[in-house]
């Protein structure tokens, strides 16, 4: 009689559980509540993961490309001179030498180009200067060789700096590793013409700089300086 009554017992349990199981959520009582609120915490939890992973990416862009300035004004958008992009077009299949005053938009037009090939980079020589001293520390220097030998880059500005022997050594050994691979990849931006430009970096760096774009290649960019209006 007992254990009847203990199965009748159980069975107006379920009986009620079922009644007042919700079928939403499937639980009794209802956990609906619980759940939207525990739903509406994981989409702001992504969200917020969203959010930072795109500020990391933006970071990493605007590290690669050469500061937050390239990142938001040198697009291919607000680049005027279409022609000059048209010319580009084959990179990072060629190799480019830009050239011309100050101001008339040479880092711009290779940024636009260069911002659409992942793992591409800018640098100026003093940078690279840095890092290779840095190398001299630890057993690295071979690694710092490859890379720049290798990557797709910008050089931007060659010339503007004072060239010393010790510069002047890595430039050589960068350009001429690119050219002897046939390595393509490379835009070079300059105040000076190529000539010019021998007598600041030697003439056996530019030899290499000619060899490695050709002669169509070297783009003479003219203008006004638009940093004064």
């Amino acid at each position: 009689m007992q254990t009847f009554q203990s199965m009748k017992d159980l069975g107006e349990q379920f009986e009620h559980k079922l009644k007042n199981t919700c079928p939403k959520c499937g639980y009794s009582p209802c956990r609906c509540a619980e759940i939207a609120a525990r739903e509406a915490e994981y989409r702001r939890m992504e969200a917020q993961w969203a959010k930072e992973e795109e500020a990391r990416k933006k970071a990493t862009l605007a590290k690669r490309l050469g500061g937050l300035r390239a990142l938001e004004d040198f697009t291919a958008e607000k680049y005027t001179n279409k022609e000059i992009l048209k010319a580009m077009a084959g990179y990072p299949h060629g190799n480019y030498f830009l050239w011309g005053n100050a101001g008339i938009g040479k880092t711009h037009a290779a940024v636009a180009v260069l911002r659409n090939v992942p793992n591409a980079y800018v640098f100026r020589l003093s940078e690279i200067s840095r890092r290779f001293r840095a190398s001299l520390e630890v057993p690295d220097e071979r690694e710092q060789v490859r890379f720049f030998s290798s990557c797709y880059m910008l050089l931007d500005d060659l010339g503007s700096e004072k060239i010393t022997d010790y510069l002047q050594s890595i430039l050589f050994e960068i350009i001429d590793n690119r050219w002897q691979n046939r390595q393509d990849g490379l835009i070079i931006t300059s105040n000076v013409d190529i000539a010019s430009l021998g007598q600041m970096v030697g003439d056996k760096v530019v030899s290499r700089i000619v060899g490695l774009c050709g002669k169509k290649n070297l783009i003479h960019l003219t203008g006004t300086d638009r940093r004064i209006g």
